[in-house]
């Protein structure tokens, strides 16, 4: 110890072995560590392989694979079941519009035809889309009436006689445009709260229905009535415009 204390650099040499064998002690320790993770992984390992031995396991790959395949053709389905349900809601909304722009075009005509007031000039069907998504989607109607130049709901806002009328042309309208292959069209006393001039429009308009469909084998027109008026209206207007004599 005396000589090695004489040689220049000594204590140096000594702190830095003091550190290397420290190094040493944390490297085997971690040596240790490591070797103890890599038993548990081995047996680990070879657990798995006698797992994957058994039958449950024997095709795993290759059941694996046919997974897979059938994972990815059901979201291809499931893509094209989207467009395809996105196509025919596109569809749905745009024949909805024809629609309502056909009854309302009916609606007008048959309003002018039998309404012989002059406050109302004109009613239509207007449909609101309520909040939802697609799945649950619905439309509000409700039926708003031209008066005064001015658009407003007719709910509460007119007569009873101008509510029977509207209910029986809109009724006239959607038989129109739906149950053209159906042809049959039932009307229980329609001249309830109508004023003779009214009774007088709704003949002419019912008669104009019956003389257009006159070639149509099913078309049937059920009319329930307790007043006479009416019936003579009904009779007059029938034979001038479709030829038809009823019965007295």
């Amino acid at each position: 110890e005396t000589e090695l204390s004489g040689i220049e650099g000594n204590e140096t040499a000594v702190d830095d072995m003091k550190q290397l064998q420290k190094q040493h002690s944390e490297l085997s320790t971690q040596r240790a560590r490591s070797e103890g993770r890599r038993s548990e992984m081995v047996e680990m390992i070879r657990g798995l392989k006698r797992k994957l031995s058994q039958n449950e396991y024997r095709n795993v790959e290759e059941d694996y694979r046919v997974a897979s395949i059938r994972h990815d053709t059901t979201e291809m389905a499931v893509k094209d079941i989207d467009k395809y349900h996105s196509a025919l809601d596109k569809a749905l909304q745009r024949y909805h519009s024809i629609k309502i722009a056909e009854i309302n075009t009916i609606i007008r005509d048959l309003w002018a035809l039998t309404y012989k007031g002059e406050d109302i000039s004109n009613i239509e069907i207007v449909s609101g889309q309520e909040a939802g998504s697609r799945s649950t989607r619905s439309y509000n109607y409700r039926v708003v009436m031209t008066k005064g130049g001015s658009k407003m709901d007719m709910r509460g806002r007119c007569s009873a006689g101008q509510r029977v009328l509207a209910s029986i042309v809109i009724r006239l309208a959607l038989a129109e445009t739906f149950c053209v292959n159906f042809g049959c069209i039932a009307l229980d006393e329609p001249t309830v709260n109508l004023d003779d001039k009214n009774k007088a429009g709704l003949a002419v308009a019912l008669a104009q229905i019956i003389a257009s469909r006159q070639q149509q084998s099913n078309f049937q027109l059920v009319l329930i009535t307790h007043d006479i008026d009416f019936v003579v209206m009904m009779k007059n207007e029938l034979a001038s415009q479709a030829n038809v004599n009823m019965p007295e």
